[in-house]
């Protein structure tokens, strides 16, 4: 196992940050380019890749006041973000001496944290869906089943409410991904009538890429054998 964790950390390397929060410079942990090996892409449309999972080194945590947010996030802060966060920010914080590989217990910890902040700088709320569905996504590695659970109906309510409030793109994904990925959440939480529905109308858009709508196939088929 130790021999183990070497090589995989030769795949790791610290990349330089400025916290927007409290300006000091610090490091964050991520995976060397080139170095994760694409294994496929799940029905969620989240990729799989060994010997590393790039997303559990999605978040970013400064050393120095503790803020922490997903990459896509990080930077997005305004004037009442950093208000917020530093009233709320802990003057006694000390970082936490995280191993320099993460297992998935790590990274959904970091996750936690990063939700734990989107709740206080009072962010959009599909920054809050995007980071539950995450750590669903990795409960469902280590297959606690009632946590994955509980976290897709966060992540379904959240981007359910931030379908009918935001403008796309939301979260990077334009309609057409942000709607099959509504249908994957609905099935997750067992709304199986709700996934057909939002399928059926997707199949039949004509701006549909080629790998959604086999996607899209591919989920109906599961939806089929369910019944």
């Amino acid at each position: 196992m130790e021999e183990k964790n070497e090589e995989l950390r030769d795949l790791l390397y610290d990349k330089s940050y400025t916290c927007p929060i409290c300006n000091k410079n610090f490091k964050s942990r991520e995976i060397k380019k080139g170095k994760t090996v694409f294994v496929e892409m799940d029905l969620g449309l989240r990729g799989k890749f060994k010997p590393l999972m790039p997303d559990y080194y999605y978040v970013i945590m400064c050393d120095n006041c503790g803020y922490a947010a997903v990459a896509k996030t990080f930077n997005k802060t305004n004037g009442k973000h950093i208000k917020a966060i530093q009233k709320n920010v802990n003057k006694n914080y000390h970082p936490k001496n995280y191993p320099i590989v993460y297992n998935a217990e790590i990274a959904i910890d970091r996750y936690k944290i990063a939700l734990y902040f989107a709740h206080i700088k009072e962010s959009d709320i599909s920054e809050k869906a995007y980071i539950a569905q995450k750590i669903a996504f990795i409960y469902g590695d280590i297959n606690d089943k009632d946590k994955e659970l509980e976290y897709n109906i966060h992540a379904y309510n959240w981007y359910s409410e931030s379908y009918i409030e935001e403008k796309f793109p939301i979260m990077d994904m334009e309609e057409n991904q942000f709607l099959y990925n509504l249908a994957y959440l609905a099935y997750k939480i067992d709304n199986k009538d709700e996934a057909k529905k939002i399928l059926g109308k997707l199949i039949i858009k004509k701006d549909i890429s080629n790998v959604l709508k086999e996607k899209i196939e591919e989920f109906r088929d599961i939806l089929k054998n369910d019944e």
